[in-house]
């Protein structure tokens, strides 16, 4: 979405001042820093898959699986990547079960060879609570290892954008209007949506702009704007990180997006009430559509 179409859908021009939180201080670096835990039983492997994760920021490497678990269910860990054992051959679903039980909304990311994904091993693994597979051979492995790190649903996040539907948009248009959102880590393309709603790109189209809503493209901006600010004021994870697994191609982009959408800049979304405030300007701008 280029800046001149965004701009036809004005941003709010004044947000009154919150007072500084611990959490903001924290996202500041004044508190404690997030890391990705990563296990690989081959160490040879650790600069290539450290130049794929550069937009992690802190990546610490964990070789035993008792250290595994222990700093895993510290809250300084924002996700975990393991291999299918460890360097000793033993299989890390005892690891991924006590993650899984200390921490259930943890992203635990399996990276593994295509060759060794065994029914036997790899069953173990999903049952004891992988949120996904990354293969090492895949080409775009940076966007596959960001998307299967920061892709985790998020429930609290979900109930707050459907109240805001909700209250917002005819009820016929609700799941589309949730699917766009839904689309913040991809492109979000007119013909998914409308398939998945049961109607054409153009009887898609149409029924939004009869109810007096955006198009497509435009609903999926917002909800990047939405997940981004989410993301700033319950995580410490970096800017850069969080604009490329929106699909971004740099930080200054999600900061210009954040800007139209709520008159913000990221450091500001970090303070408490971050994301209630462009949640705020979003039901205000679909109101103000209609």
């Amino acid at each position: 979405m280029s800046p001149t179409a965004l701009a036809k859908y004005p941003a709010e021009t004044h947000r009154p001042a919150r007072p500084s939180s611990p959490r903001a201080l924290e996202a500041r670096g004044l508190g404690s820093f997030s890391h990705l835990l990563v296990q690989i039983s081959d160490a040879s492997l650790r600069p290539r898959f450290a130049e794929s994760c550069r937009a992690f920021g802190d990546l610490l490497w964990c070789s035993d699986l008792d250290a595994l678990a222990s700093r895993g269910l510290s809250t300084e860990a924002m996700a975990v990547v393991v291999d299918l054992v460890d360097g000793h051959g033993e299989s890390t679903a005892g690891t991924v079960a006590r993650l899984r039980e200390g921490r259930p909304g943890l992203p635990i990311v399996l990276w593994c060879d295509r060759g060794a994904l065994r029914p036997g091993l790899i069953d173990g693994l999903f049952a004891a609570g992988i949120s996904a597979v990354v293969l090492r051979d895949e080409s775009d492995l940076e966007s596959r290892l960001l998307s299967a790190v920061t892709g985790a649903s998020d429930i609290t996040f979900r109930q707050l954008t459907d109240q805001a539907i909700h209250r917002r948009v005819p009820a016929a248009l609700a799941p589309a209007v949730r699917l766009c959102l839904d689309q913040a880590h991809g492109l979000g393309r007119v013909d998914e949506v409308a398939h998945a709603v049961g109607l054409s790109p153009r009887a898609l189209a149409y029924q939004l702009r009869r109810a007096g809503l955006p198009p497509v493209s435009v609903l999926v901006m917002w909800g990047k704007a939405l997940v981004a600010a989410y993301r700033l004021e319950r995580s410490t994870e970096s800017v850069a990180m969080v604009a490329k697994s929106l699909g971004f191609a740099s930080g200054s982009a999600l900061r210009r997006l954040l800007k139209r959408c709520a008159n913000e800049t990221p450091q500001g979304l970090r303070e408490a009430g971050g994301f209630g405030w462009v949640l705020r300007c979003f039901e205000r701008w679909l109101a103000r559509k209609r």
